[in-house]
């Protein structure tokens, strides 16, 4: 009886002793939990900081976008008015300085994040420079209503206000639209635009600087919580383990197992609820890339790897759409291209066809459709297009040809010959293009450099 009662008392102190040790476990894996839950939240925190930082980069960068999305959109008014001489287009133009406005609008969303910083002051540059640019702009279109004689009274106020110089006023109506062509199509032109580019861009550059700082500094700090939550993680379980392992060491060996297996198999290992987290951003960022590729193949399928034009394909589309009598249809061959590549190489060559694409681009309005069809066979299908746009295609091609015989970029002078159908054309044959081909022809027969229509 001695012997039974002594070895009932022993273990008796033993699960007294096992009860204190799962007592002050329990209470370590409160506090350590207490501790998890406090690091999941700086976690969950950081998170926000992060993808709030995201957020303010996608917005501003649509706000610079949009300050050369506004500029663009002015440039591409004033020379519609300047060659077309339509005052709808001048309307247009002041309704987006006026009502639109769509650069402020892009420089005051900026300054709700990034005010007085250089971010902010290079797109508030590059919205002074468009509004210097606009004053030339006002200019050139009012030359171009005086020289159209357009009453004041149908212009928009502001183009009206432009006051010509004495010297200007003075001029003949070629002279006016010369000039005006000049302010709006010349160099100074362009390094004005090219100036505003500049500032959008450096403004980009300066933001995703400033983006990269508060996105690394949200890094490390998520970095340092996911650290602290990994310990307190792996003490939380050591405790939980220590305690249950007394009563039953076989059932938490499999999970301690399993808790190793993911944590050399994922990057953020024993993050809990987290990893949900992380396994989604990185499935967001395959998706992203995916869809990027995506859209890079879609476009190299329907555009000219040398020029950014659409390519034949493309064009073979449009000749199969109906409403013909709406288009008209434009062929344009640069003439004894193949002695340019003989006597000047390809790379020449090359720099020929990017040129006359860019002009040809220039030339048309954003809804037309410039397509380069071979080797050196361009085409243009304009939209909402009618006979009595004849004269303003043929001057557009005089121009054209003009650049062409004169250049000033080192390239040597070239020339296109052009033939031209209308969809409203008198006497068609059943294909507008074969018309258009027909002109093209008469041009070469008649010594090339010049434009024709079916």
């Amino acid at each position: 009886m001695g012997t039974e009662n002594d070895g009932y008392k022993r273990e008796s102190k033993k699960g007294i002793s096992l009860r204190l040790v799962n007592l002050a476990m329990v209470l370590l894996a409160c506090v350590l939990a207490a501790l998890l839950v406090f690091f999941t939240n700086e976690i969950n925190g950081s998170y926000r900081d992060m993808q709030r930082v995201t957020e303010q980069y996608l917005d501003c960068r649509d706000d610079a976008t949009g300050m050369m999305e506004g500029s663009d959109y002015l440039t591409e008014m004033v020379r519609q008015f300047v060659v077309t001489g339509d005052v709808r287009y001048a309307r247009l133009f002041c309704d987006e300085i006026e009502q639109t406005r769509r650069r402020d609008l892009a420089l005051e969303d900026l300054g709700r994040y990034f005010s007085g910083t250089d971010t902010y002051e290079f797109l508030r540059a590059a919205l002074e420079r468009s509004n210097a640019l606009a004053q030339t702009e006002y200019y050139a279109m009012r030359l171009v209503a005086d020289s159209a004689g357009i009453d004041a009274d149908t212009l928009p106020d502001a183009v009206a206000k432009a006051g010509l110089s004495r010297e200007d006023a003075a001029l003949s109506r070629e002279e006016k639209e010369k000039l005006a062509v000049e302010l709006v199509f010349g160099e100074e032109y362009q390094a004005e635009k090219s100036g505003i580019r500049a500032d959008v861009a450096r403004c980009l550059d300066t933001l995703v600087e400033s983006v990269e700082e508060q996105r690394e500094e949200s890094t490390r700090r998520y970095l340092g919580m996911m650290r602290g939550q990994t310990a307190l993680a792996v003490a939380l379980l050591a405790a939980l383990v220590t305690s249950v392992v007394l009563a039953n060491r076989m059932m938490m060996h499999p999970i301690l197992r399993c808790v190793e297996h993911i944590g050399k198999n994922e990057r953020m290992p024993e993050s809990g609820a987290e990893e949900i987290r992380v396994l989604s951003r990185a499935y967001n960022e395959v998706f992203e890339q995916s869809r990027r590729n995506q859209a890079q193949l879609a476009y190299d399928a329907t555009h000219d790897d040398l020029t950014g034009l659409s390519n034949r394909g493309v064009f073979e589309k449009l000749r199969c759409e109906d409403d013909r009598r709406q288009r008209a249809m434009i062929l344009v061959d640069v003439d004894k291209f193949k002695e340019i590549n003989d006597d000047y190489g390809h790379d020449v060559g090359d720099r020929i066809l990017k040129k006359v694409a860019d002009l040809l681009r220039a030339s048309f309005r954003a809804e037309d459709h410039v397509c380069r069809i071979g080797g050196d066979e361009f085409a243009v299908v304009m939209i909402h297009a009618g006979s009595e746009l004849r004269d303003l295609v043929y001057a557009k091609m005089e121009r054209l040809n003009q650049k062409l015989q004169n250049p000033d970029d080192g390239l040597p002078a070239v020339s296109i010959s052009v033939g031209v159908a209308f969809g409203d054309r008198d006497n068609p044959t059943d294909d507008i293009y074969k018309d258009a081909d027909s002109a093209l022809y008469r041009v070469k027969e008649s010594g090339r450099a010049g434009c024709a229509f079916y």
